[in-house]
């Protein structure tokens, strides 16, 4: 074989391999392309976005991760809020908040709804073929949208958002204690109002994005559900609380001290572990020093509490509105009406702690409350007892 035929077959063979390669390049970029694709939107402070994505998304992805491509979107980036909203819109989506999951014009909103049924979804989506990807980039105007807010919707949002069985699970028990130890109806006020402070003041801040780095630490999701399953505790031992009093009744048939009383043993316990031993044994210290620290404590033990719930506990409340609210915050021209918004909504926010703290305090306090507690003490107890297993069952389904 001379060498021109020789150089000839080589360049064929080279042409040859491109080919293929080019040709294998183009079906695999094909296949690529009609992947359907997963828009998981989620909000760093949402603590059901972080179960989802920690206890959902992995089997997910393990399952289907050769069959569809999945992109987390956070929504703090106004790009992907724009987004998601827009999808919302354009498939008639009346769910707000976060997580959601959107594929092929499906919309899942929820932990439980895509807990149960995006495996469903997908295989429905996979089965059917025509996968086109039903999505278009964003053209919601966030401005017109703050603009259509109206006072009245930022107060309804607030209070509707304000419900919260974690906070005042937290609130009920701080009162019920306090005025076990002897506290005056001045002193738990004041103790109340630290809580609730707290809690409206961490979510201004949160609003703000003061806490937006906390939100990205790994172990975040953890504390937080370490959180909600004290409070359901908590729930579960005002339950017991209750049950005991009704115990002791039927054997004392005496009403002194029971307002969630305890044995001395146990109530000394808990004492020490709040904070409230503030007493030193010198002999120095006189009895109205020593009221003192321990009523300071107590505000500052309420007003730690209130962050840390609220900082923890931060849920996907408000999220038709808060991260609107948000973006705004940023605009020069509506930073100020954006921030009214967000101290009003905020403040709308601990409107039903005010409620739970005043009616803690009549069932502490009044003495006509406490005559008609005298009255329908079995039934009133057996009621308290009930109510706290249902918060207690209904936080631990929600982690």
């Amino acid at each position: 074989m001379d060498f021109k035929n020789f150089k000839k077959i080589f360049f064929l063979i080279i042409f040859l391999l491109v080919g293929i390669s080019f040709l294998f390049a183009q079906t695999g970029d094909s296949s690529k392309k009609t992947l359907p694709k997963l828009l998981f939107f989620y909000s760093p402070s949402c603590h059901a976005c972080h179960q989802t994505i920690q206890e959902v998304m992995p089997q997910i992805e393990k399952e289907f991760f050769d069959r569809i491509s999945i992109e987390y979107l956070d929504t703090t980036d106004i790009n992907n809020y724009k987004l998601m909203l827009e999808l919302k819109e354009q498939y008639n989506c009346k769910d707000t908040g976060v997580p959601t999951v959107f594929l092929e014009g499906n919309i899942l909103v929820g932990y439980t709804k895509i807990k149960n049924d995006l495996r469903k979804l997908i295989i429905d989506v996979l089965n059917k073929g025509n996968l086109g990807n039903h999505f278009k980039s964003s053209t919601i105007d966030l401005v017109s949208r703050f603009l259509s807010f109206s006072i009245l919707t930022i107060i309804g949002a607030g209070l509707i958002d304000g419900i919260n069985p974690c906070a005042f699970t937290v609130i009920v028990f701080f009162i019920s204690f306090l005025a076990v130890q002897g506290y005056r109806r001045k002193e738990m006020e004041i103790v109340g109002l630290s809580f609730i402070f707290a809690v409206f003041l961490t979510y201004v801040l949160i609003g703000i994005g003061i806490f937006h780095f906390l939100y990205s630490l790994r172990h975040f999701y953890l504390i937080s559900k370490i959180l909600y399953y004290a409070i359901a505790g908590l729930c579960f031992i005002l339950a017991g609380f209750s049950l005991y009093d009704l115990w002791l009744f039927e054997r004392t048939d005496k009403f002194e001290g029971m307002t969630l009383q305890l044995p001395q043993r146990i109530k000394n316990t808990i004492h020490y572990i709040i904070g409230l031993y503030y007493r030193k044994k010198s002999a120095l210290n006189t009895q109205e020093t020593t009221g003192e620290k321990r009523i300071s404590g107590m505000v500052f033990t309420a007003f730690i509490t209130g962050f840390l719930v609220s900082l923890l506990e931060a849920v996907c409340t408000g999220q038709l509105y808060l991260p609107t609210i948000t973006f705004m915050l940023k605009n020069p021209q509506l930073k100020v009406k954006a921030f009214i918004y967000l101290v009003l909504y905020n403040f709308m926010f601990v409107i039903p702690l005010f409620l739970v703290l005043l009616f803690a305090l009549l069932g502490t306090t009044s003495e006509k409350f406490s005559s008609f507690m005298k009255r329908h003490f079995i039934a009133i107890k057996l009621f308290m007892a009930g109510l706290f297993i249902i918060l207690g069952l209904f936080i631990i389904f929600k982690i």
